[in-house]
């Protein structure tokens, strides 16, 4: 029986201290131990925008792990998941 894997786009916005202390680096760095694209970025406002995209569990995991590892950065976030097939081929840091 072939089970077709369910793919999510998650969107995370990260409040906190969480420009100027590496944590985009920090989290392409995670990304590249899970099967996942998207992208991080800075935002104007001070948060970071993650979005990570795949096989749902695959991008739960690697949420995370991101999350697991830089818990003293951040102290809020804003998910947002909808189903759908990712748009990005690979995950980097954009830079606005």
């Amino acid at each position: 029986m072939n089970e077709k894997l369910e793919n999510s786009r998650f969107r995370i916005v990260y409040t906190g201290r969480v420009q100027g202390v590496g944590f985009r680096w920090q989290v392409k760095n995670v990304s590249e131990s899970f099967g996942v694209t998207g992208f991080v970025r800075n935002l104007s406002d001070g948060t970071v925008e993650l979005w990570v995209e795949g096989e749902k569990a695959e991008a739960r995991k690697m949420i995370d792990a991101v999350e697991g590892k830089l818990r003293d950065y951040w102290h809020s976030k804003v998910e947002d998941e909808r189903e759908g097939e990712p748009q990005y081929e690979d995950f980097s840091i954009d830079f606005l």
